[in-house]
């Protein structure tokens, strides 16, 4: 199976993309609306599906294109539930496979004839882990993200989270683009507290190296969507101090994987209370570390929806698990993806009379293979 992404940001390219790759899919990374090459790589790509996680320019960019060529396309709706209407709601009419990031927004597309899956942010253990500590970051409190003024939500959180301690004269810095220097938005803040844009594969290095790492969120009227900046820093092993949600606390434990604040006030005292205790920090983001390990990775997001994006490709999959056989013999080409998610890399394919029997050569090891709630077993010869 072969996708191509149409967007190289580092969510992709080192989050669920990536995943993908890891499941032995073949990826490509690309982006259709500022890179005029894209065409060609999908030419010489071939993909069996085109991966959109939105943008406000892909949907004239992108639709006409694959409607010529009949390319399947599988939305990511990140922008859920706040741009349901104008944005991902139009995707998802065009669209083969559809998953949000909002468990609320599921029901609205089942009312407009849609068929949506739930997938929301998560890290990857890969990129999102713990790492030296560098003395660029040399302050007590940081907050990376951009300064989105069209969330009321967010920046009510801002007052809570930011303005407090910046007003106490914390040793904090704010990373992100130029917006928060903007005195036309209603936030901004003092240069002296701005840190410059940063490159996400700082992520890792800064979680190391700042005790408390600050959150902010836009939405906060869903059980599952919330920034996906909270799944990073906790697979990296930061101190999470950040904005209450219900997504938040449907999802992890105060004072266990992280920390949540209701008000400006209750951020003072977290922070004077965690500075305080660096031992109680170590344990906590261990705590929430191993937690999204262990739930919230994208491996765990995308694993059961691998066999469905096979089957529409490939046809059904194989039957059940089947005991003791001589081999396996395949009616579809499903058989490359079973040898590509087992890890096998010996096994001889041979044709027969139409499909695919699994043979061998030298010694016998039985190998059960899972793809999501399916099992088959199969003789396998290693060279």
């Amino acid at each position: 199976m072969k996708i191509l992404f149409t967007n190289n940001a580092p969510v992709i390219t080192h989050g669920i993309g990536q995943a993908f790759a890891d499941f032995g899919v073949d990826v490509r990374f690309t982006q259709i609306v500022h890179d005029p090459n894209w065409i060609n790589v999908f030419e010489e790509f071939q993909p069996d599906y085109v991966f959109n996680d939105g943008g406000w320019d892909t949907y004239n960019i992108l639709f006409p294109f694959l409607s010529e060529r009949n390319t399947p396309h599988i939305f990511w709706a990140i922008e859920d539930p706040i741009f349901f209407n104008y944005l991902s709601l139009p995707h998802a009419l065009k669209s083969e496979f559809v998953f949000t990031t909002c468990q609320e927004s599921i029901a609205k597309y089942e009312e407009n004839g849609v068929q949506a899956h739930l997938l929301p942010f998560a890290c990857h253990p890969s990129f999102h882990k713990r790492v030296s500590s560098d003395p660029r970051f040399n302050h007590d409190i940081v907050f990376v993200g951009n300064n989105y003024s069209e969330f009321k939500d967010r920046i009510a959180g801002a007052n809570n989270i930011l303005k407090p301690l910046m007003d106490s004269n914390y040793s904090i810095k704010i990373y992100g683009n130029e917006w928060w220097l903007d005195q036309t938005r209603p936030f901004h803040i003092d240069s002296r507290f701005y840190g410059g844009y940063l490159g996400s594969e700082d992520l890792p290095v800064v979680c190391a190296s700042v005790p408390i790492i600050l959150g902010l969120h836009s939405v906060t009227n869903s059980t599952t969507m919330m920034s996906m900046r909270t799944f990073e820093v906790l697979g990296s092993c930061g101190f999470h101090l950040t904005q209450w949600t219900p997504a938040i606390e449907s999802m992890f434990k105060n004072h266990y994987h992280l920390v949540w604040s209701n008000s400006a006030e209750e951020t003072v005292d977290l922070v004077n209370y965690y500075l305080a205790h660096p031992e109680l920090r170590e344990k906590i983001a261990l705590q929430g570390q191993r937690e999204v390990y262990e739930k919230h990775t994208y491996h765990k997001r995308i694993e059961n929806y691998l066999p469905m994006l096979t089957e529409r490709l490939f046809g059904p999959l194989v039957a059940p698990t089947i005991q003791n056989p001589l081999g396996i013999r395949f009616s579809n080409r499903f058989k490359k993806m079973a040898l590509k998610y087992s890890g096998i890399r010996s096994s001889t394919v041979l044709r027969s009379k139409g499909s695919y029997d699994i043979s061998s050569r030298k010694e016998k090891n039985n190998l059960n293979i899972r793809i999501g709630r399916r099992s088959i077993r199969i003789d396998n010869f290693s060279k």
